[in-house]
């Protein structure tokens, strides 16, 4: 859980500077070495000004960055080089008005991070002023959605954050109250015995993407993690997490349950 290689996707469009900048302060933390992508599929020559923003970007903030240009489909040649060169992490930026806008935005963008072997965190040009200080962990109805708790503890470590614990689901039955406050209590056992700080709400029978927006805006959340994939059961369905990976001015970090990191770490 240490982030040791970062893969930032970069098209010199507003969201993929916010996403540099995130990219940077996890490095910070971190240690971790950072790459950035850029993918030229227009053969207009836009690399180098792209090349020249990362260059003066390393230099202002005396940081290593390792500079990729390749050309082709922007999903693959990310995917390509995510597994090439085993990364842990790939930060990106999502709704640019310009650059990748037309690949990232909807089924595009969720390609990437259905597909990645590793945590996706998608970023908008809104979140540019954001902190990692406070972290949204929604947890559901879904075997796997403790699944993140390992990732969001690590964060909320290095940044000395707080993890915002929601209890989310359209169902609020009893059986389902049950079942997710059981997962509940088991992810403040986790934090609590390793001395992150937490705090508990509840919102079940509700709209689930509507409703973990509005309550990562309400504690000011810089984060907020969702399992992909496999969360569904009627909570995180694919539709669902593009919703919130479209729609959330909060950076939304994606997590696999089929991530081999988390083996072993889950706790439970």
């Amino acid at each position: 859980m240490a982030f040791k290689k970062i893969l930032i996707a970069f098209d010199n469009s507003a969201p993929s500077r916010v996403a540099l900048q995130k990219a940077c302060d996890m490095s910070s933390k971190f240690g971790s070495s950072l790459t950035a992508l850029f993918v030229d599929n227009k053969g207009d020559g836009s690399f180098m000004d792209s090349k020249k923003f990362l260059e003066d970007f390393a230099s202002s903030k005396d940081l290593e960055l390792e500079i990729v240009e390749r050309e082709g489909r922007v999903y693959s040649e990310v995917m390509k080089l995510e597994k090439d060169g085993d990364f842990e992490l790939i930060i990106m930026g999502t709704h640019g008005h310009g650059g990748w806008q037309k690949f990232w935005v909807g089924s595009n963008a969720f390609k990437v991070i259905s597909s990645s072997s590793c945590p996706v965190i998608s970023v908008q040009e809104s979140s540019q002023d954001s902190t990692f200080d406070n972290i949204v962990l929604p947890l559901a109805n879904s075997d796997t959605t403790r699944q993140k708790v390992p990732y969001c503890m690590a964060i909320a470590k290095a940044f000395n954050a707080t993890v915002h614990i929601l209890a989310v689901s359209k169902s609020d039955s009893d059986k389902t109250k049950q079942k997710v406050h059981s997962y509940v209590r088991q992810a403040e056992r986790y934090l609590a015995e390793r001395n992150v700080r937490y705090t508990v709400q509840d919102r079940m029978g509700s709209a689930v993407p509507e409703t973990i927006i509005d309550f990562a805006q309400e504690v000011n959340a810089g984060l907020l993690l969702i399992m992909t994939e496999t969360e569904s059961a009627g909570v995180f369905m694919d539709t669902y997490a593009q919703q919130l990976v479209n729609q959330s001015p909060i950076p939304v970090m994606s997590v696999h349950s089929r991530d081999t990191k988390l083996i072993g770490n889950s706790g439970y």
